[in-house]
């Protein structure tokens, strides 16, 4: 009898556990090292996606990427599986205005993350997808601190960055093709017309663009 009763107290626990479960949460809007200061990237719709995929790519290669809308808000969850187990890695890509120092409106994106799941990770692997898309983010050299922070809208409809259910991997390799010069000008263009980039900024990184062709 009272193997019994221990048997079935561990089955309990067991169960337990398994319910609970683990989550994580991040975001690219707040920056410690900015001092908590709220920050948004000032890059095009195209970069925004493109950068969500390959970190997806590279974090989860062989996991269907789903599509999903949260009210006006669009991204993508790719869960990984082991066994029983699983983690859900649901990322909000979110177009953003925002106010400068100088009291002008800034035009760009941010991003939201949460996991959850019973597949236990480390906690460098719950931070993974955010750690490579901020890596990201931060090579484009396009943080501004804003205050007053919130929705702008997106520049397309979206269906030119759809998972579709593919596998990471194949989005990045298949999905995606690397922007010719003709693509490059184009989008600067538009970044410039949509405010996102300043005259000036836009004169230099054309000037760029055409002395490498």
């Amino acid at each position: 009898m009272m193997n019994n009763r221990r048997l079935g107290l561990v089955v309990v626990v067991l169960v337990a556990l398994t319910a609970t479960g683990c989550a994580a949460s991040g975001t690219t809007l707040a920056r410690p090292d900015q001092g908590g200061a709220q920050v948004i990237y000032r890059i095009s719709e195209e970069q925004a996606f493109t950068i969500a995929l390959e970190a997806y790519a590279v974090l989860t290669p062989k996991q269907s990427v789903d599509d999903i809308v949260e009210g006006t808000r669009r991204g993508y969850n790719a869960d990984e599986r082991m066994w029983m187990d699983w983690w859900s890695n649901r990322l909000l890509v979110i177009p953003a205005i925002g106010t400068d120092a100088n009291g002008n409106d800034v035009h760009g994106y941010w991003y939201d993350y949460s996991g959850s799941g019973s597949l236990y990770l480390s906690s460098k692997g719950r931070t993974g997808l955010m750690r490579l898309i901020r890596e990201k983010l931060d090579a484009t050299g396009t943080a501004t601190v804003v205050t007053n922070v919130r929705d702008g809208n997106y520049e397309t409809d979206g269906r030119a960055y759809l998972g579709l259910k593919r596998d990471a991997r194949d989005i990045k390799l298949q999905g995606l093709r690397p922007p010719g010069a003709a693509d490059r000008l184009g989008e600067l263009k538009t970044m410039r017309d949509r405010g996102l980039i300043t005259e000036e900024e836009y004169q230099a990184k054309r000037r760029q663009i055409l002395d490498r062709m």
